[in-house]
C-alpha cells in the first residue's frame, strides 16, 4: 500500500544505503509524488526505481533500499502476535493468531519457511474483473504501482517484501530472509513471499 510517507521512507533508504548524492539523483524530480494522481505516481515510481536499477548494481544494496522503505502496515497488531510468540513458543500458533487479521490468505509453513500469499486489495473488484491487467490492478496493494501499465522492475516488489520482512522481524524478535516468489506487477496471478525464519 502507498502512503504519504512513502517518499520520504524512500529517500531515508537511498541516502542509508547508498549516499545523498545518489538519494539526489534517483528522487531528482519527483519530490511531490504523495500529492500526484495515480497514474503519476506509477509512472513516477517507475522512473525511481529505473534510476536505482541503473545506479546501484549491487544486489543487496537494492534490497536493502527497497525493504527499508515499505510501508508500516498492522503496527496496531505488533505486539499482540508478540506476545503470542513469546508465550507459546509455536509458529502455527502464531499463524492462526495473525491470519484474519494481517494476512488474509492463511500463510503456509514447510519445515522453517512460510510462505505468504497476498489476498486481493479490492476483493470484490478482482472477482469480478476478467481482463488480466484490471484483476492485476484489483490485487495490487500498492497506491504508488497499482496503475502501472507494461513493464516495472521487480525491484519495485521488494518494497512489498520489506512489508512483509517488517511484520516477522518485529514479531519474532529477530532477522528473517524473505524472498519475492510472485509479483502481479510482473504478469503472476498473485502476490506470493517465502519467510526464511
Amino acid at each position: 500500500m502507498g502512503n504519504a510517507e512513502w517518499p520520504q521512507r524512500m529517500r531515508e533508504a537511498l541516502s542509508r544505503h547508498a549516499g545523498e548524492d545518489a538519494a539526489d539523483e534517483i528522487m531528482g524530480g519527483c519530490e511531490d509524488l504523495a500529492d500526484l494522481d495515480e497514474v503519476d505516481k506509477s509512472r513516477a515510481v517507475k522512473v525511481i526505481t529505473n534510476r536505482i536499477d541503473n545506479l546501484i548494481t549491487d544486489q543487496e544494496t537494492r534490497v536493502k533500499i527497497m525493504t527499508d522503505c515499505s510501508c508500516r502496515c498492522y503496527a496496531e497488531f505488533i505486539e499482540e502476535f508478540r506476545r503470542e510468540y513469546r508465550r507459546s513458543q509455536d509458529i502455527d500458533k502464531l499463524l492462526d493468531a495473525m491470519h484474519g487479521k494481517v494476512f488474509m490468505v492463511k500463510p503456509v509453513r514447510e519445515g522453517n519457511v512460510i510462505y505468504v500469499t497476498k489476498a486481493p486489495r479490492f476483493p470484490e473488484k478482482h472477482a469480478r474483473a476478467s481482463a488480466p491487467q484490471l484483476k492485476r490492478y484489483y490485487y495490487c496493494h500498492c497506491d504508488y504501482a497499482r496503475a502501472t501499465k507494461g513493464d516495472i522492475s521487480r525491484t519495485y516488489c521488494l518494497c512489498g517484501a520489506g512489508w512483509c520482512k517488517r511484520i516477522w522481524e518485529q514479531v519474532l524478535e529477530r532477522p528473517v530472509r524473505v524472498e519475492l516468489l510472485k509479483s502481479v506487477l510482473q504478469g503472476d496471478e498473485i502476490c506470493r513471499f517465502a519467510v526464511y525464519l
